[in-house]
């Protein structure tokens, strides 16, 4: 006779707006079943689901399907944020890669590696433009004060992070890893207002002129030049360095680029030597330059993504479903059902008052899902 061991828990979802129903959402029980808990390598199970529940999903438990590492859990039930899920601790990261974000809003202080030689580097509380009047700037930034129209460089040091073309890795190979995100992301980019210039009335951008420069493995890159259009309010500057990358490793074939990216100079009012510009200074921004955030490539490309479990068809009254399944490692796999069950629309006064999906939203449901554990072990 074959033991099995099943362990179930329930989660409610604690939204909605308040409603008229005052019945408690029905979870009636589901059944979870398999016809093996142990198993040879490469040898079939089944599991059947019995009715009850609105939508159903089980995870194997073997590598990728793994409940525990699944969005589900580290999001809904766990409610762990962006930055935890980045974190060694929480999400498996792919080897060798590292990427560099800094917010401003969240320091105290602003960090001890980074040096402008412009006029004045400071953390700023505060709107970015006069007219703001909602206050829908309100943030804490670091303000970059500018003084001429020299070049004036940011410098700080962003942890030696390892982005996807150091390693030449390119999407197929993103996805081979099984990275969250497989679209490369080898920009540098900077969050960031220059609102000196604008007034209310301002319908169009400031044109602008970058340099960037890196240090890798002790050993600086050339300068690669940028013209950006910019705002008063908050603009992504995404300033692509993997052709910079690409010329460095050629220039210097006996430097390590696996050491990471040492530090970055950001150059303001940058004047690229080999280009005549016709507009010359009027290129050149005087005043001050308000930084949110600073990002070095994209945690998404350097974790792994969420495990995934399998739809289970709708069972109705009466029936049962299974489905069948290959375990191609040996191990102690925690096999998961998760059994959702959705109640009636809510509003005030009962009714529904739309019927268009995009109008839909999760907040007007009671959701509850109920969770079976067998466990399965491979030999």
């Amino acid at each position: 006779m074959k033991t099995i061991r099943i362990v179930a828990a329930v989660a409610g979802l604690a939204v909605g707006m308040s409603g008229c129903m005052n019945d408690e959402l029905p979870t009636p029980d589901v059944s979870f079943k398999t016809d093996k808990t142990t198993v040879n390598k490469g040898e079939e199970v089944t599991f059947s689901f019995g009715a009850g529940a609105d939508a159903l999903s089980v995870y194997t438990g073997d590598p990728g399907k793994d409940f525990s590492k699944s969005r589900l859990n580290l999001i809904e039930l766990q409610r762990l944020s962006e930055d935890q899920l980045r974190t060694q601790l929480f999400a498996e990261r792919l080897p060798g890669l590292k990427e560099y974000l800094v917010r401003f809003p969240r320091l105290e202080s602003i960090p001890g590696d980074y040096a402008f030689s412009g006029k004045q580097i400071q953390l700023y509380n505060g709107t970015l433009v006069p007219w703001d009047y909602a206050k829908a700037t309100d943030s804490r930034y670091v303000r970059l004060t500018t003084e001429g129209t020299d070049p004036q460089t940011l410098t700080f040091k962003p942890g030696n992070s390892v982005i996807p073309v150091m390693l030449d890795y390119d999407a197929n190979k993103l996805r081979t890893l099984g990275a969250l995100n497989n679209v490369v992301n080898s920009n540098l980019t900077v969050y960031c207002a220059f609102p000196d210039g604008f007034t209310p009335e301002s319908t169009v951008g400031q044109s602008i002129r970058l340099g960037v420069q890196l240090v890798i493995d002790g050993t600086p890159t050339t300068i690669t030049y940028y013209n950006q259009t910019v705002r008063e309010l908050l603009t992504p500057l995404n300033l692509a360095i993997d052709a910079m990358i690409r010329t460095w490793r050629t220039a210097n074939p006996t430097k390590d680029v696996k050491k990471g990216i040492e530090e970055v100079r950001i150059i303001f009012n940058a004047d690229n030597p080999a280009v005549t510009d016709d507009d010359g200074a009027l290129l050149n921004y005087t005043g001050n330059v308000y930084v949110q955030e600073i990002r070095v490539g994209s945690a998404d490309n350097m974790i792994k993504a969420f495990d995934a479990g399998v739809t289970v068809p709708y069972v109705y009254p009466g029936q049962t479903v299974n489905y069948k399944y290959v375990y191609s490692t040996p191990g102690t796999y925690k096999a998961t059902m998760v059994a959702t069950y959705v109640g009636r629309k809510k509003y005030s006064g009962d009714g529904y008052q739309t019927g268009r999906a995009d109008e839909i939203s999760v907040d007007e449901y009671d959701v509850k899902r109920v969770f079976k554990t067998i466990d399965v072990k491979v030999n």
